[in-house]
């Protein structure tokens, strides 16, 4: 498709123009009213020392370091099947995401959840956040981690209310836009050849026509000439 030509069919089917634009706005607004939006909520959940490691009065939070592997090691859990499952079940249609948060240097687990509403964004956080301290005992029931010596975690922030993403409905009337500006676009081109192509045929049939009509007068003309010729010889003879 050349550009000129592209505009050229714009120019002569303007009319069309205008009608694919309208209804591409009717197909975007209908996209983002049929798109729900999500909802939105986060969590951090911080990792502490064992009592032991800390010692009587200590501060746990001087003891951080070397904790960033056990908490990996809860984040993997949450991405298995099993873990998943039971946040569906609990949430169903939520998403919920389970990750160290990279901008600290401590180790802090994020919990990252979307959701068709509101009030299931909320339970799910609230669900995954209850459910990491009994994940992280489990975890040390296995190598026998007893008494001082298990490591603890705590709520550092959790979201009470839920944000709305409308990142969704955007989309969706981005792409409808698009979608219906592409067919406007393409369908006003074909249907300009099409109209430009009739056009044509109907002046070279005419042309032809004519030719043909010029053609079919010359032997007329001829053989009233001859009759003209005819007469006169006779007169002078």
């Amino acid at each position: 498709m050349v550009l000129s030509e592209f505009v050229g069919a714009i120019r002569r089917r303007w009319y069309l123009a205008v009608v694919g634009i309208l209804l591409t706005g009717v197909l975007g607004w209908s996209a983002s009213a049929f798109v729900a939006p999500s909802y939105t909520a986060r969590g951090l959940v911080l990792m502490l020392p064992s009592k032991s490691a800390v010692g009587p009065g200590g501060n746990p939070f001087l003891g951080l370091g070397g904790l960033d592997l056990p908490a990996r090691v809860v984040v993997a859990y949450y991405t298995s099947a099993p873990a998943q499952e039971a946040i569906a079940e609990v949430t169903p249609g939520a998403s919920v995401t389970v990750s160290m948060e990279e901008s600290t240097r401590g180790p802090v687990i994020a919990i990252d959840v979307s959701a068709d509403s509101e009030a299931n964004a909320i339970e799910a956080l609230n669900f995954v956040a209850d459910s990491i301290p009994e994940t992280l005992g489990r975890l040390q029931d296995e190598v026998n981690a007893r008494g001082n010596a298990r490591l603890r975690s705590r709520p550092l922030a959790l979201d009470e209310t839920a944000a709305i993403d409308g990142s969704g409905p955007l989309r969706a009337r981005i792409l409808a836009v698009v979608v219906g500006l592409a067919m406007t676009s393409v369908l006003i081109y074909a249907i300009d050849g099409i109209v430009l192509r009739r056009r044509l045929a109907r002046e070279e049939r005419a042309a032809s026509l004519a030719a043909q009509d010029v053609a079919d007068d010359e032997p007329a003309q001829d053989d009233r000439v001859d009759r003209d010729d005819h007469v006169v010889q006779r007169l002078h003879g």
